[in-house]
């Protein structure tokens, strides 16, 4: 029986086809040129920094319209690269599953129309999910609907107002003026429908009949996907076709064959199922005849030989690669190729065609125009016609043709972007990319709720949160989907996200990863609508492709939408919904977010705190959701000194914290202060180990446990030992200097260790099912018995551990006592980034990432701190002096790491210079960890002397021995080079740090210095240029924190005789300095010039050189006996400094911490029983 041509086009003549190959050729377009209309402002352009290349374009072939390479080889670059190291000599599907069962479906029967290419996709598609072992149970077999798939390929627009889910308006076109089951087709039709999950369906949905008759299926079925495809590679072609230029003739194509592709397709075969590929079925094979040279109808053999002819033009039939036999004669082929060894195939003419076996038939390796090689690759679930458990419930695209009519790639990088709206409560699970060439370098990105607008007015697809981002090497070219994996994130509806991506070629140039309108040609119909797809080349400003497009008018092409899509997932509701804990910590006072030189956010900001927050609970349930403080909010900034941190708790209200701990810096204030704030805080305040040793009573609660649906989680605070000299060592004593409170401090750790397991124990034995510790401990420059790491290994319990006080940004797992590792993650400092902890009860699984800039902003908390710093502004913008250079505090790297614990720097020597000339001494000290920021050359406010000296510490002035001095500096240098808030910046005083040398200081159980054991460290050390001399006495001023506080550890000035005694605040003195001693201008040619200092600490490994006496470039008070006269600053008159002092800097600005009206009050979950 005659079997038909795969489309009964006359067939085109080779004149023709190489006409039609040469066509590809393109002319290169122009860019847009700015419209007024869409860019008033002129700065939406997008003017050409490159040069579009064209890449290929649709063709017309006897099989219907086929996408073209202009370079073919541009599927090949690594067609060996992921081919198996043994190949068997033969293989075949039929008998390759376990007992010998087939993972190849039947041979089916296309007649009498011409859509093999439907045929050859889905039976790719039902052998994968055999091999794959995700067809209904063994031994059936899948057997998909070939006419949903013909029908639909040509009938793709949908009326649905939801262009977002089935990219509705696009379609391919028939123009053919016959049936579509007969308009032929090709890959870039049957994986373009596939992929936007138009089927596939199974068979008894739309039955194929055999007959002319067959109509269209039922129009209900369309959108209908018993399987989706969530993956199709192109792969490497064995025959590689290119244009040589010669010079005064005309092109001709010149063939080679490539041996890898076919190794590339076995491998495929192998663990992918039957590869789908195309060819040039002649007379002979259609029609059982011998005499041409092609078909042997006696050993079912067919090669093809000419090289005429563009391999896939050429093609006019798709048929499905089931096995190899790398030793079939080559002499049972009519016309000898150049080797043995074929390909077995199953054709779609039915099982009896004469000539084949059993349908099937055997194709040279050697064939010329074999091309095309496919594989359509299913989801990861189970497949069943009744219905499948899909891997992803939802999609999101736009673009339903793949490249459409026309490819280009551009020689400057170019952008794009698909940003989608949700639908409703879903997880954004994964995102897709179509790649027309392989080994592309692509770069993908994720963004919630984008928001950020261009200068000209265009919405930015980069902006809003970023959730996920990846580099990849698409092997193949084809369709890649990409599983956020535990990066995935919930929406709701009304949400927006956006999927960025750019993909650059081996030979440089850049992918344009875009649908395209060819004007001369009609085989697509793509739309594309404003606030759909957005593109930005060579810049950072982007356009709306609806808009803007890409190719200005006239050039004969329009851009459609990104070939982007998106992969959701249901959010599960009730009490299996996942609990979320969003987490900071050591905000110190930096409410808003920050941005470099060009434009990045560097860090988060409360109002974007707050849109994360609002954002969990409307994905999981408000009920569902947490968000807690791990310590150091309201200090560190002229807005938490001003109001003593009063307006850093009206800001958590507002954001809406459920839970905090107190870090070292909320008791900066003084115990009295604190109490007021927790009372003003809407969160509830938790810790297990800070103890009022008068009542033995913890001061907070140790715990708390929160409810969600059936699972109770506890949250247990851990406050870190070191606040009793990381802050006011005052604030924890009485009048008469007796410890009044404690935190389970010792010289072993054990004594925390075993509070925090009774705290653990005593949650989970009032029901608890999972624990989170809020730990305020950290661990580089921390004591080692009081790091969390430390805390975690001595104890069990605990599930998840959220730390702070170290400003470090990590996530890790440690081992418990028990050997069960625990999640560990702090977020760094100052909203660098938030934290967020998900836990899975169903499962037991725990989540934790942190969540980097730039994210969405809630408007109202922007404005709720807008009010709150305009109403300062008028104090803290006042100009006070001027830098000609930059004064430093803080490293140039991304961590916030402090210099000015680490090392000398300007800024540590102009603070230094500042108390000791305030009040006349020999030597000034300054700690590093009471210098809070930089400044910027230009003005410097007093809001900004306020950000450098935060604290408001009183001055003093001591006499103190050589010895005690030397002490101090030990103490000061005795964790180099970790970063340590007690390390000395000196006025009058050099010396040296002996890296190699271990610390000799001693410490009590609280971090108190005790003594010297061991050889010391600190060398060389020189007052006003000389040696210093231990037995002298010497007249050294800094702040009472210091000196008489014991802060930071430094008792060894304890019995120093006090000459001068709360004189003034820290950064009054600061502006004094500037203002009386500099003229008001810290100039560019001044000992400040250089930010690493004036060589005052230098660090040293080897033994130390005595160098002569060098006077040093420091300010020298006039001396008088007894020490110096002090400049007249006013003292604050009240004891109870700093507190106090903060209050005098309120009265010098004459502002007042007004209580604020409207306070957000939070929901509270826990009853009295819980909060113990």
């Amino acid at each position: 029986m005659k079997k038909p041509s795969c489309n009964p086009f006359g067939a085109l003549g080779r004149a023709a086809l190489a006409l039609a190959f040469a066509a590809t050729l393109l002319p290169v377009p122009a860019f847009a040129e700015p419209d007024s209309a869409a860019d008033p402002a002129g700065t939406g352009s997008s003017a050409s920094v490159g040069t579009l290349q064209p890449l290929g374009r649709m063709v017309e072939t006897e099989r219907g319209p086929v996408f073209s390479l202009n370079d073919p080889s541009l599927l090949n670059p690594a067609s060996g690269a992921n081919a198996l190291a043994a190949l068997p000599d033969s293989y075949d599907l039929r008998t390759a599953g376990a007992g010998g069962a087939s993972l190849s479906t039947s041979v089916k029967d296309q007649y009498p129309f011409g859509d093999c290419w439907s045929f050859g996709a889905l039976s790719s598609l039902e052998s994968n999910l055999l091999v794959t072992d995700h067809a209904t149970g063994a031994p059936s077999s899948p057997d998909l609907a070939e006419r949903h798939l013909a029908w639909f390929a040509y009938n793709g627009a949908d009326d649905s107002a939801d262009d977002s889910r089935w990219a509705g308006g696009d379609t391919f076109l028939n123009t053919t003026g016959r049936s579509d089951y007969d308009a032929g087709g090709a890959r870039n039709l049957s994986a373009a429908t596939l992929m936007r999950w138009y089927g596939a369906v199974d068979e008894q949905k739309a039955p194929y009949i055999n007959d002319a008759s067959m109509g269209a299926p039922d129009a209900a079925l369309r959108n209908q996907s018993d399987v989706h495809v969530q993956n199709v590679m192109f792969l490497p072609e064995p025959n590689v076709y290119t244009w040589q230029e010669h010079e005064g003739g005309s092109p001709t194509l010149e063939h080679r064959r490539d041996p890898s592709a076919v190794d590339a397709i076995k491998t495929c075969l192998m663990e992918n199922g039957v590869v789908d590929v195309s060819f040039y079925a002649d007379n002979a094979i259609t029609n059982n005849m011998t005499g041409r040279g092609t078909w042997n109808p006696a050993t079912s053999a067919y090669f093809y030989s000419k090289t005429a002819d563009n391999a896939e033009m050429l093609a006019n039939h798709e048929v499905s690669i089931i096995g190899w036999d790398d030793s079939f004669p080559k002499e049972k082929f009519s016309t000898q190729p150049e080797g043995d060894g074929a390909w077995i195939v199953k054709n779609s003419w039915g099982s009896g065609t004469s000539g084949h076996q059993d349908g099937c038939f055997y194709l040279s390796y050697y064939d010329t125009s074999f091309s095309n090689p496919t594989s359509y690759q299913a989801e990861q679930a189970t497949y069943d016609a009744d219905g499948t458990d899909h891997a992803y419930d939802g999609i999101y695209q736009y673009d339903g043709v793949g490249v459409g009519e026309t490819g280009f790639s551009n020689t400057q990088r170019i952008q794009f972007a698909n940003v989608f709206e949700a639908r409703g409560s879903e997880t954004v699970q994964a995102v897709s990319v179509f790649l027309p060439t392989a080994c592309s370098q692509v770069d993908i990105t994720v963004y919630r709720n984008p928001t950020g607008l261009t200068d000209g007015g265009t919405l930015n697809p980069q902006s809003g949160t970023l959730k996920w981002h990846t580099t990849l090497t698409g092997a193949n070219a084809g369709y890649t989907t990409i599983d956020l994996g535990s990066d995935a994130f919930p929406v709701i509806a009304g949400d927006t996200f956006s999927v960025v991506a750019s993909a650059q070629e081996p030979n440089g140039n850049y992918l344009m990863l875009a649908e395209v309108d060819d004007a001369s040609q009609e085989y697509a119909a793509i739309d594309c609508a404003a606030g759909q797809t957005y593109y930005t080349e060579g810049t950072s400003d982007w356009h709306d492709m609806a808009r803007e497009n890409l190719f200005e008018d006239g050039a004969g092409y329009t851009a459609g939408n990104a070939l982007l899509k998106a992969y959701t997932t249901e959010t599960p509701a009730g009490p299996d919904t996942p609990i979320a804990i969003l987490h900071t910590n050591d905000v110190h006072c930096g409410v808003d977010q920050t941005f470099d030189e060009d434009g990045t956010a560097t860090s988060i900001g409360y109002a974007g705190v707050s849109q994360a927050l609002k954002d969990a609970e409307a994905a999981y349930g408000a009920d569902n959701v947490t968000l807690v403080d791990a310590g150091d909010a309201v200090q560190g900034k002229p807005l938490g000194t001003l109001s003593q941190g009063a307006d850093l708790v009206d800001i958590m209200n507002q954001v809406g914290y459920d839970l905090a701990i107190p870090g070292n810096h909320e008791f900066d204030y003084g115990m009295d202060q604190l109490r007021r704030l927790v009372d003003r805080s809407n969160a509830t305040y938790l810790s297990c180990n800070f103890d009022n040793l008068e009542t033995g009573a913890t001061e907070f609660s140790p715990y708390t446990i929160e409810t969600y649906g059936n699972v109770r989680v506890a949250y247990v605070g851990i406050s870190t030992p070191e606040s009793l000299t990381k802050s006011n060592p005052a604030h924890f004593k009485d009048a008469s200097g007796t410890d009044v409170y404690g935190f389970c401090e010792d010289e072993t750790g054990q004594m925390l260790y075993d509070r925090v397991q009774q705290t653990v124990d005593e949650a989970h034995a009032n029901g608890a099912d999972y624990v989170v510790a809020l730990g305020h401990l950290g661990q580089s420059g921390v004591a080692a018995r009081w790091r969390s790491d430390t805390v975690i290994a001595n104890t069990t319990g605990i599930d998840v551990f959220i730390d702070g006080h170290s400003h470090e940004q990590y996530e890790q797992r440690v081992a418990n006592k028990a050997g069960r590792d625990v999640l560990l993650a702090q977020t760094g400092t100052q909203l660098q980034t938030y934290g967020e902890v998900i836990i899975h009860p169903t499962t037991g699984k725990i989540e934790t990432r942190l969540v980097k800039p730039p994210v969405a902003q809630d408007p109202d908390t922007a404005a709720f701190i807008k009010d709150i710093e305009d109403r300062l502004s008028k104090t803290l913008d006042k100009v006070v002096a001027r830098t000609e250079v930059k004064l430093v505090a803080v490293e140039s790297d991304t961590q916030h790491s402090w210099a000015v614990r680490m090392r000398e720097t300007n800024l540590g020597d102009l603070a230094a210079d500042a108390v000791r000339a305030s009040l006349g001494a020999d030597i000034g000290f300054m700690n590093g960890g009471g210098i809070r920021s930089d400044v910027a050359v230009g003005d410097i406010t007093y809001g900004d002397a306020i950000a450098v000296l935060p604290f408001g510490n009183t001055l003093c002035k001591v006499e103190a021995t050589g010895q005690t001095i030397v002490d101090a500096l030990e103490m000061g240098a005795r964790l180099y080079p970790e970063p340590n808030g007690g390390l000395l910046q000196t006025s009058g005083l050099t010396y040296e740090i002996r890296s190699d040398i271990p610390s000799p200081v001693k410490l009590d159980e609280k971090g108190v210095f005790v003594g010297i054991e061991g050889a010391r460290r600190v060398q060389n050390v020189r007052v006003g240029g000389e040696p210093i001399d231990l037995g002298k006495t010497y007249t050294v001023s800094s702040i009472t924190y210091l000196l008489q506080d014991s802060g930071d550890g430094f008792s060894m000035f304890k019995d120093a005789k006090v000459l001068v005694s709360e004189q003034g605040l820290d950064y009054e003195a600061l502006i004094s300095f500037i203002k009386d001693d500099l003229s008001g201008v810290i100039r560019a040619d001044s000992i400040y010039a250089d930010e690493n200092g004036t060589g005052r600490i230098l660090v040293k490994t080897g033994a130390a050189v005595e160098p002569e006496p060098i006077p040093q470039p420091q300010p020298t008070p006039n001396a008088t006996e007894g020490g110096a006269t002090p400049k007249p600053l006013a003292r604050t008159g009240d004891t109870a400094a700093p507190t106090a002092a903060a209050t005098s800097a309120l009265a010098l600005s004459a502002l007042t911490c007004a209580a604020i009206a409207t306070r957000a009050v939070r929901r509270r979950r826990r009853t009295a029983a819980e909060t113990l």
